[in-house]
């Protein structure tokens, strides 16, 4: 969720949960639903060290810098989904097979995280050289009534042109979030009364198989993705 939602949420009314109240499992062991545990901000102490490792959070709350989520590749993140790219094409998994996805959820008009993560994947893309035809930097609007495919277009250049923007009807929004056990809420206000949609940030990493490889947290630094993608690349 962008900076605001975060504020909102360590200032105003919190609520407890215990661990084993924390989302569902998604791989081998006790591995919680990561859209599930961005949406709540203080867990039962018995909890918080073990979602800390695996959501790549230090003891302060905040997201470290760290490239290894500790969700193995393989897990069951990600899925099957029919949405319209920026060109009103139709885009499945199978558009991008063969390349690496880096998939992120967020919407145009997002003031911060969102467009500090785009700019990030641009200028990895540019660092790639000819490895980039190797990736594929995938937005998924959760804004999708706003994010037609024409806006995308007017949007998604002013960061790259490698960028593929992808939204489609609510349902099918929300069903791809879901595969990605990603996060967003889209009935928060601001104090002005302008729509706010907080949302998990994290940036998927699916191999060029489509499947669940990585996931990076939005702390991640741009020589750590570019090291982390020419890494995969080589494999």
């Amino acid at each position: 969720m962008h900076s605001r939602a975060i504020t909102k949420g360590w200032g105003g009314t919190m609520t407890t949960f215990k661990g084993n109240q924390i989302g569902r499992r998604i791989a081998l062991g006790s591995v919680v639903g990561l859209g599930v545990a961005m949406a709540f901000v203080i867990i039962d102490p018995d909890a918080l060290d073990a979602l800390a490792h695996l959501l790549g959070w230090n003891h302060h709350g905040k997201l470290t810098t760290t490239t290894d989520s500790a969700i193995p590749p393989g897990a069951p993140i990600g899925g099957q989904f029919t949405l319209t790219n920026q060109f009103n094409r139709t885009m499945t998994p199978a558009s991008f097979h063969g390349r690496w996805m880096l998939v992120y959820f967020g919407y145009t008009r997002c003031p911060d995280e969102c467009p500090l993560t785009l700019e990030k994947m641009a200028i990895m893309m540019n660092s790639l050289g000819k490895l980039a035809k190797h990736v594929a930097p995938v937005f998924i609007t959760v804004d999708p009534t706003h994010d037609t495919p024409a806006v995308l277009r007017t949007y998604l250049p002013k960061f790259s042109d490698t960028i593929i923007g992808l939204t489609g009807k609510v349902p099918e929004i929300a069903k791809v979030a879901k595969e990605y056990d990603a996060y967003f809420n889209t009935t928060d206000h601001e104090a002005s009364g302008q729509s706010l949609i907080s949302h998990s940030t994290f940036i998927y990493l699916m191999a060029p198989n489509g499947k669940f490889e990585n996931l990076f947290p939005v702390s991640i630094t741009v020589p750590q993705l570019v090291q982390v993608m020419k890494k995969a690349i080589s494999q």
